[in-house]
């Protein structure tokens, strides 16, 4: 299991390279927050580590969850596609880290991708990142990483 450890990070640091290249910041607009429930509300049956009030838009289809805990710590990773648009997925998940008190780190959003990650001091480090969608036209891939400190 030691083995996997640096995997997780490298995954989102491919990702995020591959998808935001041409990424510039941008406003972020309103959004209907009754489009969007928990991660608890899904009843995935392993959440893998991730924080049960997490927002997942309504009709999500979730690909990939994984949960590891090595060297003493958890890390998790949830990846799902959405026919949401960036703007909303942005300004849902830019509320989310706002009403948590979380530390912001990277905000890039346009059109097309979607950038957020910071830190809750001394706890765990987090990453959001968004992308069109090459299985589904018109929709988008959401790759979530949470990571103890």
């Amino acid at each position: 299991m030691s083995d996997r450890k640096p995997i997780l990070p490298l995954l989102v640091l491919l990702v995020a390279s591959i998808s935001l290249g041409a990424c510039s910041r941008a406003e972020t607009a309103a959004t209907d927050s009754r489009n969007f429930h928990t991660l608890a509300e899904e009843r995935i049956s392993e959440p893998q580590y991730l924080p049960g009030d997490l927002p997942i838009p309504e009709g999500a289809g979730i690909t990939f969850t994984e949960g590891e805990f090595a060297g003493g710590k958890k890390s998790s990773m949830l990846i799902y596609e959405t026919d949401e648009t960036m703007a909303e997925l942005g300004t849902t998940y830019l509320k989310y880290v706002k009403e948590k008190a979380l530390e912001s780190g990277t905000q890039i959003m346009d059109k097309d991708n979607l950038l957020i990650s910071g830190k809750a001091p001394g706890s765990y480090s987090y990453s959001i990142i968004g992308s069109s969608s090459e299985a589904k036209p018109g929709g988008t891939e959401i790759i979530v990483t949470w990571v103890e400190n």
